[in-house]
């Protein structure tokens, strides 16, 4: 079993983690580690790559396998190769308590000391390493059913039309105009005919 927790991120020299992401549903403040290194290094994410300093992360862990589901074509590929960054192993300990419904993330109220550190030099090639010994299985956009694809298009565009087109983050809103363009066309489409 492994005895550590892992968190991955961009910068680097850190020698703890603070707890200062909010625990689901709560007020509360946490620090979020998983046991799955294939899911950490998901979270490593660039904003100056990426355009956007909010994660857009499509993965999940089920029977201790990181799953990653593509919501455009060659996503995994666009967002992380190329990019650096940091995995940060933690010790398990008692603060560590799991997330309900949640496989393989774990979270603690008290900031969590760094007890090993790993330099990945390309995020996607680390994927890739994963996908191959079957940690990690990349459901891919132009591998998936006709109707599936139409699905994830559908999802998008209704997220984009719940935020307004994201009207007071242009940031956000040129983060999803660039990579999610037929969702955002799509829900375009929608509010036009809405408006008639």
């Amino acid at each position: 079993m492994n005895e550590y927790l892992y968190h991955g991120t961009i910068y680097s020299g850190l020698t703890e983690l603070e707890a200062r992401s909010k625990l689901h549903n709560t007020d509360q403040q946490v620090v979020y580690l998983t046991d799955n290194i294939p899911y950490a290094l998901l979270y490593i994410w660039d904003e100056n790559h990426n355009g956007c300093g909010e994660k857009h992360v499509t993965g999940w862990v089920r029977n201790g396998v990181a799953y990653y589901e593509e919501q455009f074509p060659d996503q995994l590929k666009t967002f992380y190769k190329g990019v650096s960054g940091y995995l940060y192993a933690i010790k398990k300990g008692a603060q560590f308590q799991m997330l309900e419904n949640r496989e393989g993330i774990h979270y603690s109220f008290q900031n969590a000391v760094i007890d090993k550190t790993e330099h990945i030099q390309d995020i996607y090639e680390e994927l890739i390493k994963y996908e191959k010994l079957g940690k990690f299985k990349v459901l891919y956009y132009n591998e998936q059913t006709k109707q599936r694809q139409e699905e994830l298009v559908h999802l998008i565009s209704t997220y984009i039309l719940e935020n307004d087109f994201f009207r007071s983050d242009d940031t956000k809103a040129t983060f999803m105009k660039k990579y999610f363009s037929k969702a955002w066309e799509q829900a375009v489409h929608t509010n036009q005919k809405k408006d008639k």
